[in-house]
């Protein structure tokens, strides 16, 4: 199986390509213009890997939170691309994939402005997919509830933004490690929607919507 995967839920654009268990990725820091990179860095990806959209069998992206704008274009983009080939689409949390980066206790925390971030705290295994603890959400550092005791790591950009926030949540009981410049890739989306795909999870391609999780972005965009 191939599958092509993009990610622009934050600054960085990444596309990569799966097949056969191997990942190929192109990966770029890039501030805003996803649209304007997104088709290019595909097009590079497919034909130095010997590969054009139509050998392509899943489409997935990276589904958020994050970048409102980027989160529109990603989802425009590979529905798509997957609406005129006849393809299945996987939409893949943005937080997961870069809780699939660490291991352990793992809050994955995305910029969301406005002195807020979108939050997700989960338990990776070698052995399982990325376990959620409890809800994806978005909030001030400060109101995040972590356990009491224990090893938390804390990447994301969130953590880079507001990285004295969380430090400060560092107790004798609970261990603080916070991962400087990290984001979502679309090689760790990749492996996940591989596993989606397993258990029976690919959706039509205007079913796989992005994760706004900000309820008055979210009801605006139902209402155009």
């Amino acid at each position: 199986m191939n599958i092509l995967v993009l990610d622009s839920s934050t600054e960085a654009c990444s596309v990569a390509l799966l097949s056969e268990q191997n990942v190929v990725e192109k990966f770029e820091v890039v501030g805003r213009g996803h649209a304007e990179h997104l088709l290019p860095m595909i097009n590079s990806l497919l034909a130095e890997n010997g590969t054009c959209l139509d050998e392509i069998d899943l489409f997935a992206y990276g589904a958020g939170p994050g970048s409102f704008t980027g989160l529109r274009i990603g989802a425009a983009m590979m529905q798509g691309l997957a609406l005129a080939r006849g393809r299945k689409l996987i939409a893949v949390s943005s937080l997961a994939a870069l809780a699939v980066r660490q291991q352990g206790l793992v809050l994955c925390v995305i910029d969301a402005r406005m002195e807020q971030v979108y939050y997700g705290l989960y338990r990776i295994d070698d052995a399982v997919p990325p376990e959620l603890i409890g809800e994806v959400g978005v909030s001030s550092p400060e109101a995040i509830s972590l356990p009491d005791e224990g090893k938390i790591i804390v990447t994301g950009s969130g953590w880079d933004r507001y990285k004295d926030e969380f430090s400060q949540m560092q107790t004798c009981d609970r261990e603080i490690i916070g991962v400087d410049d990290e984001f979502p890739h679309a090689a760790d989306i990749a492996r996940l929607a591989m596993h989606e795909s397993t258990q029976g999870r690919a959706t039509d391609p205007a079913e796989a919507l992005p994760q706004y999780v900000r309820n008055k972005v979210a009801r605006k965009m139902s209402e155009r």
